[in-house]
């Protein structure tokens, strides 16, 4: 088989699969954890996941952009709600022969002797879980960048976030989490992975590579450190609403007081007076 050039890229928030596969006639069922594969020949493949990730082999980028332009205009291809290609997240890797028996696998490239489908499509899956983890990598960083100003301004004694606002950046903290555990199954391996004891070595060695677990982890202590910190900040914003409720009801039972007792202290007055 010949040389592969891998391209990767985050484009949107989740691909709509049964759309796009109608649009290219393919008629199989395509699984959540499965991508849809669109092959242009023996040597140029687009593998697309559920969670957004597009991977183009042999692709030059013209080509990709004239691919990516297609599906945008298909109606319901993206999921996502602003409807944007955005491929800021890219990944590139090469599959090359070589006449060694042995496998090499470096930061650029994977050697091998024989080059087979499984080797592209896990390739392909790696580079995929790969940028959709650093796109949600630099999603949970400007989140970081908000908490931090609240803290700053925490600092100075002063509370700049609402209860609201706390609760809303809770949400999307937990909606990353969610998407990181299970909507990109970042830990999962592939279905030949638990079939080819090849395929499964593979899979481990470019998971390794490409740090997936490492990132993951450490994904996992930003969310549990932003969660503690943004609940600190929900629990400060209801103290503070609730001392402000308590003012206001204790003005309010001193305007009534002072209304009520009105007419007997202007008459004690007049009387006073005269």
């Amino acid at each position: 088989m010949s040389n592969f050039n891998f391209k990767a890229m985050s484009v949107c928030g989740e691909f709509n699969i049964s759309v796009i596969s109608k649009y290219y006639n393919i008629n199989k069922k395509i699984k959540w954890e499965e991508p849809l594969i669109i092959k242009s020949n023996d040597t140029q493949v687009i593998y697309l996941y559920h969670f957004g990730s597009a991977v183009f082999v042999n692709y030059s980028d013209d080509e990709i952009e004239s691919f990516l332009k297609t599906i945008k205009a298909i109606e319901g291809s993206f999921k996502n709600v602003n409807n944007e290609i955005k491929y800021n997240c890219i990944d590139e890797y090469r599959l090359l022969n070589h006449e060694e028996e042995k496998m090499e696998l470096t930061y650029d490239d994977l050697f091998l002797k024989n080059i087979e489908v499984y080797h592209l499509d896990i390739t392909a899956l790696v580079l995929a879980k790969s940028v959709a983890l650093e796109t949600i990598e630099k999603r949970i960083d400007v989140i970081f960048d908000e908490v931090e100003k609240v803290t700053e301004s925490l600092k100075k004694g002063k509370l700049s976030i609402k209860e609201r606002e706390a609760a809303t950046i809770i949400g999307h903290i937990l909606s990353l989490k969610n998407n990181t555990i299970s909507y990109i199954m970042l830990l999962d391996k592939p279905a030949v992975a638990w079939k080819n004891e090849e395929a499964k070595m593979l899979f481990d060695d470019l998971a390794d590579l490409f740090e997936l677990n490492d990132r993951y982890e450490n994904l996992n202590d930003k969310f549990s450190a932003l969660l503690n910190t943004t609940e600190v900040f929900a629990n400060l914003s209801h103290s503070k609403k609730a001392t402000e409720l308590e003012i206001i009801v204790i003005l309010l039972i001193f305007i009534e007081v002072v209304f009520a007792f009105k007419e007997p202290v202007l008459k004690l007055l007049y009387w006073f007076i005269g």
